[in-house]
């Protein structure tokens, strides 16, 4: 009678517990600036908004001047961010990239391409501005560590640009 209880591998693989992509989305967010100060209840919410995407090594993820709808997560893999042919940066799983198009839908600025197979989730603006107008306290957190965000990427931007330029003065 215990033998008849039993199920299959065709049962078993039909009810086959799906990948848990939001918790190991929320693990990723929690690391990340943008939910700096948000309790692990507040960043798993977000992870579900969250819209998953693979892509294969080689295949654009978007191009420049594509209409930015939002920032992307990369739980695995890498994407080169490139314009025209140079790569300007490489993105590596927990990063987070694209997040300007969370302030504005402009056009991106460059190319973002996966070296290697990728999996992204995707925080679109949309969701991002339902959220906002819902949680008004927490949406200030969340744009202060924003504007923290795209302060420091405009530093280290500076930053290289300054090293580059006197390197070339000094020829």
């Amino acid at each position: 009678m215990a033998g008849k209880f039993q199920t299959s591998a065709l049962w078993h693989n039909y009810f086959k517990p799906k990948d848990d992509w939001v918790e190991d989305t929320a693990k990723k967010c929690e690391e990340n600036l943008l939910f700096k100060g948000f309790s692990p209840t507040v960043v798993r919410w977000f992870a579900a908004k969250m819209h998953p995407r693979e892509y294969d090594a080689g295949e654009t993820i978007f191009h420049a001047g594509d209409e930015g709808a939002g920032a992307i997560l990369l739980r695995s893999g890498k994407i080169a961010i490139r314009s025209k042919g140079m790569d300007l940066a490489t993105i590596n799983a927990g990063d987070m990239f694209g997040e300007v198009a969370l302030v504005d839908g402009q056009a991106r600025t460059a190319d973002a391409v996966a070296v290697e197979p990728c999996e992204l989730v995707f925080l679109l603006r949309t969701d991002l501005n339902d959220w906002i107008n819902s949680q008004p306290k927490h949406a200030c957190v969340l744009l202060k560590n924003l504007g923290a965000m795209l302060a420091g990427r405009l530093l280290e931007s500076n930053k290289n640009l300054s090293h580059v330029i006197s390197e070339d003065s000094s020829k």
